[in-house]
């Protein structure tokens, strides 16, 4: 007789209850994991669509962005030659107004 049996009134039949029990707990456990890991999965998934989305649209946001700016650019670049041109016209018609030879800015 050992020890165990003789201070205890656990038997074999408890024992295979126990490895049971215990197969059972870490078959739970197992599928808890699992299930765990497989929503982790789907949601770090959706994470790095919503994040591709985002950059996607970032990139497209950019891109009207620069042609927004070219477009501006370009009027920029007119209006400064328009503005040279009236300078230049002005200048050309100043030595032939009578306004100018009394002084436009004493007409005001």
């Amino acid at each position: 007789m050992s020890l165990f049996s003789a201070t205890s009134n656990f038997t074999r039949n408890d024992a295979t209850a126990l490895r049971l029990f215990r197969k059972s707990e870490s078959s739970d456990d197992e599928e808890k994991r699992s299930k765990r890991r497989e929503k982790n999965r789907v949601a770090a998934q959706r994470s790095r669509k919503r994040q591709t989305q985002r950059a996607d649209e970032l990139h497209e946001a950019y891109e009207c962005l620069e042609q927004e700016n070219s477009l501006l650019r370009k009027e920029v670049q007119l209006l400064l030659e328009e503005q040279q041109r009236l300078t230049d016209a002005l200048k050309a018609h100043e030595p032939l107004c009578p306004v100018f030879k009394v002084g436009w800015h004493d007409v005001a």
